[in-house]
Formats: structure tokens, sequence, C-alpha cells
């Protein structure tokens, strides 16, 4: 097979990706995926161009290069090759975590979670009281992620039952094409918003689709249709809406509760009784409010951690190709030094 055969640009460039991809394999899925459509978008813009694979990927950088290039890029200065730890600066946390069995400090924190709090954050329980991830979990479950999944709810049905009626007519598929479509797009709107309030990192590049442009209308068609992300991001903004109430029930009543508890005694002392008080419980009720109130700090940070995640694998899965090629392994010439294009590549 001679080297300009589009299928072994293809199988080369795929080679690529996957090196790449284990290179950052330690590192935070949207980060990941984020290099690798930089990457690949790159190297096939080189190739539509006329170079050919080879000498696209000796401008680009090896992806050891492109690999501490996003480290760099993400706060973390790169891997030591000879150690292969990732340090952290002191302004930002580390976005990959080490490999190495003792590192210890920030260097060895996993960039899948928030940050190392410092302070009065960091303390044991009441810690959480200063954290702005807590604060933004409890914001987000207890208004914005509730009346956004309403509003993605109420958009997915509407739209879905007048593309399934009209699908016996040509209007329908289009129409469903086009849901798909705005469902992904919300989903990448939810995904700012998850990473505003939530402390997830979400992905910074939009992944395109792979289609063949030889393909005819209605097999790019049947290429959206195949998408993961467009039935994923559908799925999402449909079964998110009774996540979203049972989330929202819990924290309005958590909250309801636990203030009620707080300032009971303060409003009876007022002379505006809630209710049948004594004074002398005034002390262990206002101890109880803080305790249920702390308690829903911790719930909704940890529910904002998974919540986060799961948007986070719906924006980084990978779609479905509207061909397969077989991807032999990549092997790098040994003249690849490191080069402008790399760096370039991950500021970009």
């Amino acid at each position: 097979m001679q080297p300009s055969d589009p299928e072994n640009r293809h199988a080369v460039i795929s080679a690529y990706l996957a090196q790449l991809s284990a290179e950052l394999a330690d590192c935070d899925a949207a980060l990941r995926h984020d290099a690798l459509i930089d990457a690949e978008v790159h190297l096939r813009a080189a190739v539509q161009a006329g170079a050919s694979p080879q000498r696209a990927i000796d401008d680009f950088g090896s992806p050891e290069e492109v690999a501490r290039a996003f480290r760099e890029v993400e706060g973390a200065p790169p891997v030591p090759v000879t150690t292969g730890t990732v340090p952290a600066t002191a302004d930002a946390p580390a976005t990959c975590h080490s490999a190495a069995p003792h590192s210890t400090g920030a260097a060895g924190a996993d960039a899948r979670g928030p940050a190392r709090p410092r302070g009065f954050a960091a303390l044991p329980i009441v810690g959480v009281w200063a954290r702005p991830t807590a604060w933004g979990a409890l914001l987000y479950f207890g208004i914005v992620g509730f009346a956004l999944a309403m509003a993605y709810f109420v958009w997915s049905i509407t739209i879905g039952s007048i593309a399934f009626g009209l699908l016996p007519t040509l209007l329908g598929l289009p129409l469903f094409v086009a849901l798909l479509g705005s469902a992904r797009a919300l989903c990448l709107f939810e995904g700012r918003v998850v990473e505003s309030l939530l402390g997830v990192r979400m992905p910074r590049r939009t992944q395109p689709m792979e289609v063949a442009n030889d393909i005819g209308f209605w097999q790019r068609i049947w290429c959206w249709l195949r998408d993961t992300r467009s039935w994923l991001s559908l799925a999402y903004l449909i079964g998110n809406f009774p996540v979203s109430v049972a989330a929202f029930a819990a924290t309005v009543t958590l909250v309801a509760f636990g203030t009620s508890l707080l300032i009971t005694p303060v409003v009876s002392l007022l002379g505006y009784p809630m209710m049948t008080f004594e004074i002398g419980n005034a002390p262990l009720s206002m101890a109880a409010g803080i305790a249920v109130l702390t308690a829903t700090l911790w719930f909704v940070t940890a529910l904002g951690w998974v919540y986060g995640h799961v948007v986070q694998a719906i924006q980084v899965a990978r779609p479905e190709p509207i061909r397969r090629h077989k991807t032999p392994p990549f092997n790098p010439t040994p003249s690849l030094q490191p080069n402008e294009g790399t760096v370039h590549a991950a500021h970009h």
C-alpha cells in the first residue's frame, strides 16, 4: 500500500492519536479529549494541504512532546523524562497525576478532583463551608440545574414528538437529526454551566464528526444517527430531568430543615414562635441545624462530583466513524525533535 493511499494516511494518523492518548492516560479525560482533537485537526489539515502523514507528524511534534506541552498549558510543568512525575505549581493544580508510587503532595494528586483546599477549607468536616465547589453545587442542584433540566426535557419531548409524528413524511428524519444536533449543543452549554458551578473540567474543543467526503446525503444522515455523542446527549437531556427533580427535592428539603433548626430559637426569642419551643433547647437546636447544613454541603459536593463526571463522559465520547480501518502501531522516526508546532498546538 502506498503512503499516499487515503486509508494508509488515516491509519498513520489514528496510530499517532492512539499513542498520544496513551501518553495522556493519567490525565483528566477532558484534557486528553482536547489534546486528541487538536492533534487530529492539525494533522488532517496538513495532510489535506498536501503533506505526507510523517511530514505532518514531524512538524506537529511527537506524542511525548505534545503531551508535555498540554501539561504545561494546563498549569503543570512538563513530565520529566527520567521520572515521569508531574509536579504542580503553586498557582494551579496539576492536571495529570503522577504514576510514581512514591510521589507525595500535589504531584501525586489526582487532577480529576478539585484543587487541594487550603486554610479553613482544609479543615475536616467544617471546612466544606469555605469551599466554592460546595456552594456552587448547592446553587446548581437547588436552582440552576433544576430549571435547565426542565427546559431541556420540554424541548426534547416536544421536538421529538413532532419528529416521530412526521417520520412517515420526508420532514420527520431531518427534524429528528436536527433534534440530535440541538441535543449536542445543549449538552455543550450544560457542560459550561457544570464546569463553572461544580468544578469538573469540560472539553475546550468541539469534536468534529468524521465523515468521508465521497458519501451521499442519506449515508451522511445515517452517519449522524450512528454518532454516539448524539444519542448520549439526547438520553441525558431526557433522563436528567427525574434526576434533577430528585436532587432538587433533596437539596431544598435538607436546606429548609437545617435552616429551620438554626433560626427557630432566634425567631422564638423575638416573639414570633414558629413552633412550641423551649428556650433551654436553643443550643441543641442550633447545633443540629449547623450539622444538617454541613451534611447538606457535603452531600451536594459529592453529588456534584459524580454528576459532573457523567456530563464530562458524554462530552468526551468518541463518535463512530463511517469507515473502519485497521490501525498499525505507530513508530515515530528517531529524528523527531522538539519544535514550535507542538507548543503552538497546545496554546492554539
